[in-house]
């Protein structure tokens, strides 16, 4: 992964302490050293999701730390890379965003209207409580709200994304449902079980249902029905793709599967020595997984390959949650405490 820009020469600071947002600077050297952990935003109430793409780092809060005045919604934020303004994507509201996803040109996420009593949903009638949005990235912002891809009751834990078309996890309505990016009706692409966790590769969808303890996979293009991969999953369930393989979350350790899928793929247990407990978030890039683990308050890398076992990046964590990863670093939220960090995973 890249320095950053402002600097050359690196410190091997791993264990630094959260609340350094800057660059150090050693007696008898006269360039910046780069800190290798860092937080980057601070005061975020419960942030969750984050998602990155080349420019900016994009996260979810989940509940109100003061900017949205009496009203009872989260925020959806934002912040360019190497910079430390944070910025509102939207204005406030009773909106409660939850799962996120990017393309190159417009933000999704899932949300839920707080203002709704509690269950009092009825899809019959038309109630849009729970909905999927979109975003242009260059809107003028704060937006009023998103463009509503399709609105009812039972929100989405997860989305995934095609070229054309969004899918959402929702285990609260038993279904997987696909939409159109440019919005219209959507699709219900299985029925029955309680679908948490949803990724893409190509036409094929895989999701996991904690609850009925499953893997399973579709292949949209024709007309094979979907099937089950794994059948003894254990949460949490969370799924992640590289260019080789597909990675859940099993318990308090990983499996591994080639995305090819092919009959007689067998998944692979990563960890001969499991995590502390179960995981709460997981990323990939590179040679490495990256896990956040809340009730142990660290993030863990480890080898794709499993070898060598799980090494802590960061320790010390409140409620380390989300987490996602690309060339610049690896980038989390730490729920209990409202902070975003960075880790420089040189």
């Amino acid at each position: 992964m890249r320095s950053s820009k402002r600097s050359a020469v690196t410190l091997a600071l791993a264990a630094l302490a959260p609340g350094l947002n800057g660059c150090a600077e050693i007696a008898g050297l006269e360039d910046r050293q780069v800190i290798q952990l860092m937080t980057i935003a601070e005061n975020q109430a419960a942030p969750r999701a984050i998602a990155l793409d080349e420019e900016a780092i994009y996260w979810i809060n989940t509940g109100n730390d003061g900017s949205q005045g009496s009203f009872k919604g989260g925020a959806l934020r934002r912040q360019i890379k190497d910079d430390w303004a944070v910025i509102d994507l939207l204005g406030p509201s009773d909106e409660v965003p939850d799962a996120l996803a990017l393309d190159a040109t417009h933000v999704y996420w899932s949300s839920t209207d707080a203002a709704f009593i509690k269950d009092d949903c009825d899809p019959d009638a038309g109630d849009t409580r729970d909905k999927l949005l979109k975003l242009p990235k260059a809107a003028p912002i704060p937006a009023a709200g998103g463009e509503m891809l399709w609105g009812s009751c039972g929100a989405a834990t997860a989305i995934a994304l095609s070229a054309d078309n969004v899918y959402s996890a929702r285990p609260n309505a038993n279904r997987i449902t696909s939409v159109s990016k440019q919005g219209g009706s959507r699709t219900n692409l299985t029925e029955g079980g309680k679908p948490r966790y949803v990724v893409l590769d190509g036409s094929v969808v895989y999701w996991t249902d904690p609850e009925n303890k499953t893997l399973s996979v579709i292949d949209i293009s024709g007309d094979a029905p979907q099937k089950d991969l794994f059948t003894e999953l254990e949460p949490p369930g969370l799924l992640a793709l590289d260019e080789a393989n597909l990675y859940w979350l099993h318990g308090n350790n990983v499996m591994r599967l080639p995305r090819s899928g092919a009959d007689g793929d067998a998944a692979v247990l990563l960890l001969d020595k499991e995590l502390p407990s179960a995981p709460a978030g997981i990323a990939t890039y590179g040679d490495y997984l990256y896990i956040t683990v809340q009730e142990a308050k660290s993030v863990y890398r480890l080898r794709k390959d499993g070898a060598g076992g799980p090494q802590q990046i960061a320790a010390n964590q409140e409620g380390p949650t989300g987490i996602a990863a690309d060339g610049t670093g690896v980038y989390w939220t730490n729920s209990g405490s409202g902070q975003i960090v960075r880790f420089n995973d040189e």
